[in-house]
């Protein structure tokens, strides 16, 4: 039985073959979630690219078989999630085509924005010897109040700030990462590299969040903006709690992507 070719995301859903039947508001709607799947996985020219445009309108309502009016509906709803922006007589242009990156893989964030060909800045807000507080001891499986290193780093792309990151480190990361470059590293390389472990696994939680004073002024938006904040806890291959971290990132600029398998219930059991 041979399978069937797989249909690359920008490609799905194709136009519908003859003009949309339901309600303008729908078709909205509809043409609002497809074209920002598409922005979103650079149809249309991603951070790269200058001044990335949209097709004219004539042709988006002749594409998806609905109205004019149904389109500029879809565009307004798109330029208010600030993907889009319309100037009179030119067009309208892609502004806010985000980056991916990968949270079913263990890596860091220029290791996982590396096919995107740019770089990232690194801003030390600080890097000190901290103790652990109840809840990061209870978290690396340490004494309370062991001596940890903090670290926090505001992280950008293309001179757009792009998350905040603080890092909590086991006891042995503060003699090891001592001097290391932290403007230019990956702490993930640096541990793998100067304490010779390899890195295993990690355990991600994700949430949205309204943006506090210090977070929006780093991060460049409104007190009360909502930014996605990722708890991520990362182990050694040996099973260790190593790196407790916390990254704001702007939801405006960076989504967090996995590929989930299908788990079925003949996978999870287990014979007596």
């Amino acid at each position: 039985m041979t399978s069937r070719p797989r249909i690359p995301p920008k490609d799905f859903p194709r136009p519908p073959a003859r003009k949309y039947a339901g309600t303008r508001e729908d078709a909205a709607r509809w043409v609002r979630d497809v074209l920002r799947t598409q922005i979103l996985d650079g149809a249309f020219g991603g951070l790269a690219a200058p001044r990335p445009m949209l097709p004219p309108e004539n042709e988006l309502a002749k594409e998806w078989g609905v109205s004019r009016n149904a389109i500029r509906e879809a565009l307004d709803l798109l330029r208010a999630e600030g993907l889009i922006t319309r100037v009179q007589g030119a067009g309208t242009f892609v502004t806010g085509a985000k980056l991916r990156q990968r949270i079913d893989r263990l890596e860091g964030l220029a290791e996982s924005l590396a096919g995107h060909q740019l770089s990232v800045q690194n801003e030390v807000l600080s890097a000190r010897e901290s103790t652990a507080t109840p809840s990061v001891a209870d978290k690396l499986d340490i004494p309370e109040g062991s001596p940890i290193l903090f670290i926090e780093r505001l992280r950008s792309v293309a001179n757009v700030p792009l998350s905040l990151d603080t890092t909590s480190l086991r006891p042995e990361a503060i003699d090891a990462l001592d001097g290391a470059n932290l403007a230019e590293e990956d702490v993930f390389r640096l541990l793998e590299d100067k304490l010779g472990v390899r890195l295993g696994q990690a355990e991600n939680t994700v949430e949205a969040v309204a943006a506090d004073k210090g977070t929006a002024r780093h991060l460049g938006v409104r007190v009360g903006s909502p930014v996605l904040l990722l708890h991520r806890l990362s182990y050694l291959e040996d099973g260790t709690p190593f790196d407790l971290e916390s990254v704001r990132y702007r939801g405006d600029r960076l989504s967090l992507v996995s590929v989930n398998p299908r788990v079925r219930g003949s996978d999870t059991e287990t014979s007596d």
